[in-house]
């Protein structure tokens, strides 16, 4: 009888665990966004802004994403578009080329390093105070300058995110589109309180005075605000700052690059394990061990409830239930990845399950001691 109910207690506390980071925390977030409110002050404020885009083999949105950005609404004085080819092999260099305007600054490198070794090499030489960083298939409204400048007029902030708008205007949104809306609401309450965790990379800015040389191996939206809160500044996330992006509809794509950033970020965790100390960084600490190192054990945490409710199955029609509920969502996802039936359940399903396969794959990378450092647009 003791052994039945530790059984069970342990099953229930592995089901809490497994939701706190997507329910709890945010149930958290809700009550400290309004006990403690940190806001910040929006001023007239138009200093140079240098965009930097880097490539590798985008000979297919380049020209798109460049036209983008020649037409975004802000003093052309003050505006410089730095592209930067990672060895780039096929047209996007060519393309790049073909554009004819002063604001446009071009530079390759032929040996291919990383994205991240590529920032390290073209922010020291960016003329912007402000520097914007996006990727080529990120397309910006024209009012974005416009909005995220002003943030800058208060000392306090050294780093500004936006976040990413899944699909084409008018289309409904799939399950992308869905987490990245999570994402970005969590982040606004953990910018009211103190700082946000990490940044969208498609859609971020920083003093350029803050800008700290990086491991290439680093993954750069997720370190550099970490390396910009060491330096006593806020990183906070405005609502109205976005980019659009098509999702990747293929689920091995979307796994690979999930594998991808769990990999760096864990990797980054693992090496700057101070933030994790409250007394130094205080509800920023907390925010980083919920929104992040909870949400990457989940995998874990689901894997003990399906074993353990297998153990409790037929002990009571409770845990018959959650079984069911288990084994029903495990199959919408199998239907999604499998293409056998088209929906919101199953695509947020599919989702969810491509998400904890690749956060387990890049835990046993991570404790292989592998380390991302190339990347190949999954599109």
């Amino acid at each position: 009888m003791v052994v039945r109910d530790n059984m069970e207690m342990i099953f229930w506390i592995f089901v809490i665990l497994s939701v706190y980071s997507y329910l709890l925390f945010p149930l958290c977030l809700s009550v400290l966004s309004v006990i403690i409110r940190r806001p910040w002050e929006k001023g007239d404020f138009k200093p140079y802004v240098s965009i930097i885009i880097s490539v590798f083999n985008e000979e297919g949105i380049i020209a798109q994403k460049i036209q983008n950005n020649l037409e975004l609404d802000y003093p052309l004085e003050k505006l410089e578009i730095l592209i930067i080819s990672d060895g780039s092999t096929d047209r996007t260099e060519e393309i790049v080329r073909g554009f004819n305007d002063e604001r446009i600054v071009f530079k390759t490198y032929r040996e291919r390093s990383g994205k991240t070794a590529c920032l390290n090499r073209a922010v020291p030489e960016a003329k912007g105070e402000i520097i914007l960083f996006t990727d080529a298939n990120s397309m910006f409204p024209a009012d974005i300058l416009l909005k995220l400048v002003g943030h800058f007029a208060d000392k306090s902030i050294g780093l500004v995110t936006g976040w990413t708008r899944y699909g084409d205007v008018g289309e409904d949104e799939d399950a992308p589109g869905v987490y990245s809306r999570f994402e970005k609401w969590t982040k606004i309450k953990e910018s009211q309180v103190s700082s946000c965790v990490g940044a969208d990379g498609a859609v971020f800015a920083v003093r350029k005075e803050l800008f700290h040389t990086l491991r290439e191996d680093d993954i750069n939206d997720f370190v550099i605000p970490l390396t910009v809160i060491m330096q006593g500044k806020r990183v906070v996330l405005d609502p109205d700052i976005y980019c659009f992006e098509k999702p990747a509809n293929e689920a091995s794509k979307e796994y690979q690059r999930q594998v991808r950033i769990t990999n760096r970020t864990l990797n980054a965790i693992r090496r700057n394990l101070e933030f994790l100390n409250p007394i130094r960084y205080g509800w920023f600490a907390y925010f980083l061990v919920s929104h992040k190192v909870m949400r990457f054990l989940v995998p874990f945490f689901l894997i003990a409830v399906f074993v353990l409710n297998i153990m409790l199955f037929s002990r009571s029609h409770l845990y018959s239930l959650t079984l069911g509920f288990q084994l029903f969502a495990l199959a919408a996802a199998m239907i999604g990845i499998f293409g056998l039936r088209s929906g919101k359940l199953t695509c947020i399903a599919k989702f969810f399950l491509v998400t904890l396969l690749a956060q387990l794959t890049a835990w046993g990378r991570t404790f292989a001691g592998i380390s991302e450092t190339m990347w190949t647009p999954q599109r």
